[in-house]
């Protein structure tokens, strides 16, 4: 049942470039709904996120249908617009995709690994080990956004992201998601990436597994 909440009424500055506004709406309205700023649930009006964005309706219209096609935001034609609610259930399912699909990302990334992207991953894991504070689970999937934007192969790139952003938007803002994942595990998936050992694709399989048993069995309790 959608339902109302506050959108943020603060202008941003989004830059005037039309090449780069669709763009910009999109990546700001993305950031608001992962880190729970724009609720699950939350009924988004065009009259609201034009005037908070300062921009016309046609990025916006854009921008909800990107975040629509990845599952974050739900439509019904001339009734609502709203944040997609969390549901485990659909994370379960999420998760046995990107079962199949992370192997053949990181695979095909190891190869193409810079020494950038090295640093990148050396410098998350890092902060994994020395500070407590850190969450295995952010980290982990961090380490994963940089495997997909080192990937040649566009499509496959496109299809994780899509499954990847609403395994991301769940294990954030779920009471107890952030604990489903092992630090020690996510530790040695980042030190084989970073190596470009080919074992990092059982490493990231095992992850995985890890996560679908927390988050199933919650979706079980929830049936």
């Amino acid at each position: 049942m959608p339902r109302d909440t506050e959108t943020p009424t603060r202008p941003v500055a989004i830059r005037s470039d039309r090449r780069l506004l669709r763009n910009d709406v999109f990546e700001l309205l993305l950031e608001r709904i992962l880190d729970g700023s724009l609720e699950p649930g939350a009924r988004l009006k065009d009259s609201d996120l034009t005037s908070w964005l300062q921009v016309s309706r046609t990025p916006v219209r854009e921008a909800i249908a990107r975040l629509s096609a990845v599952g974050l935001v739900e439509t019904a034609p001339n009734r609502f617009t709203i944040v997609a609610p969390l549901s485990p259930v659909d994370v379960v399912d999420a998760i046995a995709v990107l079962r199949r699909l992370y192997p053949d990302a990181v695979r095909q990334s190891l190869p193409a690994l810079d020494a950038d992207a090295d640093l990148e991953v050396g410098l998350l894991a890092g902060r994994l080990e020395r500070d407590d504070d850190q969450n295995a689970v952010e980290v982990f999937l961090r380490v994963m956004h940089v495997v997909l934007a080192s990937l040649r192969n566009a499509v496959l790139a496109e299809t994780v992201v899509a499954v990847h952003l609403r395994v991301l938007r769940h294990l954030r803002l779920e009471p107890g998601a952030a604990s489903v994942l092992p630090r020690q595990r996510v530790l040695a998936f980042a030190a084989a990436l970073r190596a470009h050992d080919p074992r990092s694709v059982r490493m990231v399989e095992q992850v995985l597994d890890d996560a679908d048993v927390a988050v199933g069995a919650r979706a079980l309790s929830l049936r």
